[in-house]
């Protein structure tokens, strides 16, 4: 069909739109309105979530596809098929990752994210699917569609890294339609995808980047002598930015190299050179401006901050660590292949990001104070390839982006309080609360989810403030394993109370949940609700009765209560962890029956109530 000039005018100018919209909408410094959007309806939809819902015999992608098949209604029918996208194993289980096909096609963000513990018991579901009745009306553009829509944006081919296209079936809203997906990768760092109808026009746009070969590099790591911020100059020395602890275009103040600290670091050694690179991290040169990292003859990579080689070993050290950290917790698959790191990109723009494509990377701006320079960026922007590699893929829905950017958050907060807690609560304590940008905090008294207002960067605060109190109750380490292990559970559209319910299903999992009740608490506190143990009144289902005030009973304050729709007669017990009846007692013909934590010890508990209707269990337990 012959397109009208009008028409290819107005591609172009929302293509135009599209190209620059990356750059000012989602940095992770924005901290303001602008993090704010009108959501589209693919936005805002959210994912129907299930917990302990049943088991598959065995955990074999294959299994669970035809579990998948004739479990969930939209997938029924010979018109759908499921295609397997990704798969990974944490401490506790298994997470896959499907896609809904209709016809052959793909269905955009048509996806079932299954999370089973290791015996093939369901943990937790979140289902995208949509359910379609009739073929979507219309055909799927041309692909000189797209290149047009391409060229608009490009007006030099080289200037792009990398083109996908794809037919799918999107979501307008109130229908599907046959529409067209284009990523898009060029050489300023940018990664985006468009998806165009079959008029040539761009029906939706996204920033593909989070803001703000598994092979070894080399066979030999070589000590080497590096200076670096740790983790920020004002945070060691204990000041707030200002005269003279100020960026002053990147110049050789005697008072912020006075804040460099001495380490060493592990470095690659081929052809008398020695390189920032390591099994885990690789300084390099992907994005404008071309700086070529820092190279030298010697074990020796101790620089100004005003030499270009000291954000290349700042970020290379920070990165290492981080990452070293993650592996003694336990995880090994965690980002498991050297990232690509640029300490001198995004075109000196004031900003920072994570892609995933061509390949997993980070890149730093040099606008404001040098990002790399400061240890909350490199975190934060780490924390998206955490995220990313935990679970792939899964980074879409409105509230999950805000958690992913709380997740940035907390590690960068959790790993400068490790190293030094003055200012704590400020995130980018160096980079940002100054003349250049605001920064954020991790201490917001923000509660769920009325306090949301459908903008990542302040929705989450709600998240990262929870986690810093948890971590402050419980421990870094502990509180960094529950959340990890919940990360690869994580799943498009999810809410941040469904990502509550996976932190509490987390914790039970480890240490024989004896940080259950501090988690379960302060989520509690926060406004999350439904989860499981002792922050919702779980019915398993059962209509004949309902358990009230499990609160009250996690509290020691009141009794919690089952409510019997009828009088039952019946026995109830009490059961501590290890299996021992603390208590055993009958009723006739009552409406309900009040069970006392007085006198009760910290701890979980199991209740059992068995009458001539029926019988059933819960969890309990007391803080």
């Amino acid at each position: 069909m012959q397109k009208s000039n009008d028409r290819k005018f107005v591609s172009a100018l929302i293509a135009f739109i599209v190209l620059i919209f990356p750059i000012l909408s989602f940095g992770q410094k924005i901290n303001d309105g602008m993090g704010s959007r009108l959501p589209h309806p693919v936005d805002v939809r959210k994912a129907v979530s299930s917990f302990n819902s049943g088991k598959i015999e065995n955990t074999d992608t294959a299994f669970v596809k035809e579990y998948l098949l004739s479990a969930i209604p939209n997938l029924r029918g010979a018109d759908f098929s499921v295609e397997y996208l990704e798969g990974k194993q944490s401490k506790t289980g298994f997470h896959y990752l499907y896609r809904q096909n209709y016809q052959g096609k793909p269905i955009y963000r048509g996806t079932v994210k299954i999370n089973l513990d290791k015996s093939g018991n369901i943990i937790s579901l979140f289902d995208n699917t949509y359910h379609i009745v009739e073929t979507p009306a219309g055909k799927f553009p041309d692909t000189d569609d797209c290149y047009d829509i391409i060229k608009s944006i490009y007006q030099e081919e080289n200037d792009i890294v990398k083109i996908f296209i794809e037919d799918l079936y999107f979501d307008l809203g109130p229908r599907l339609i046959p529409a067209s997906r284009i990523e898009l990768w060029d050489k300023k760092g940018n990664f985006f995808e468009l998806v165009i109808n079959d008029e040539q026009m761009i029906v939706y746009e996204r920033d593909m980047n989070n803001y703000f070969n598994n092979n070894r590099v080399h066979d030999v790591d070589t000590p080497a002598l590096a200076r670096v911020f740790n983790p920020d100059p004002l945070t060691t020395a204990g000041v707030t930015y200002g005269t003279p602890y100020e960026d002053a275009s990147d110049a050789d103040i005697s008072q912020l190299n006075m804040q460099r600290q001495q380490v060493t670091i592990d470095v690659a050694f081929e052809n008398d050179t020695f390189k920032l690179e390591s099994l885990y991290c690789l300084i390099n040169n992907h994005s404008i401006p071309d700086i070529v990292p820092v190279t030298s003859l010697t074990p020796d990579f101790q620089f100004t901050r005003s030499q270009d080689g000291f954000e290349d070993v700042n970020a290379f050290y920070h990165i290492n660590v981080y990452h070293d950290y993650i592996q003694s917790l336990g995880f090994n698959n965690i980002v498991d292949y050297p990232i690509l790191v640029d300490a001198h990109g995004m075109g000196g723009a004031d900003n920072s990001n994570f892609s995933s494509t061509p390949s997993p990377r980070l890149t730093f701006g040099e606008g404001g104070v040098d990002d790399a320079e400061d240890a909350d960026v490199i975190i934060h922007e780490y924390g998206h390839a955490i995220s990313y590699s935990a679970a792939p893929s899964t980074n879409q829905g409105i509230e999950r982006t805000a958690l992913d950017e709380a997740i940035g958050d907390y590690f960068a907060a959790s790993y400068s309080k490790s190293i030094n807690s003055f200012n704590w609560e400020k995130i980018f304590s160096w980079d940002g609360h100054n003349e250049f940008w605001n920064g954020r905090v991790v201490e917001s008294s923000k509660h769920y989810p009325e306090d949301l207002q459908s903008n990542l960067y302040k929705d989450a605060e709600i998240w990262s403030s929870t986690m810093m109190q948890i971590m402050d109750a419980i421990g870094r380490e502990a509180a960094d394993e529950i959340l990890i292990e919940a990360m690869y559970n994580l799943a498009t559209n999810i809410t941040m109370n469904d990502a509550a319910c996976l932190l509490l299903q987390s914790a039970q999992s480890f240490n024989s949940a004896q940080h259950v009740y501090t988690v379960s608490y302060f989520l509690d506190q926060r406004g999350f609700s439904g989860c499981g143990i002792g922050i919702h009144e779980n019915n398993t289902g059962n209509t004949d009765v309902r358990l009230i005030n499990s609160i009250g009973f996690a509290e020691g304050s009141s009794s919690a209560e089952l409510r019997f729709n009828s009088p039952q007669t019946g026995i109830a017990e009490l059961i501590d962890v290890t299996g021992r009846i603390i208590f055993s007692e009958s009723f006739s013909g009552s409406l309900e029956y009040k069970i006392s934590p007085k006198n009760l010890s910290s701890g979980i508990y199991l209740t059992n109530v068995t009458t001539q209707n029926f019988s059933s269990s819960y969890k309990l337990m007391k803080w």
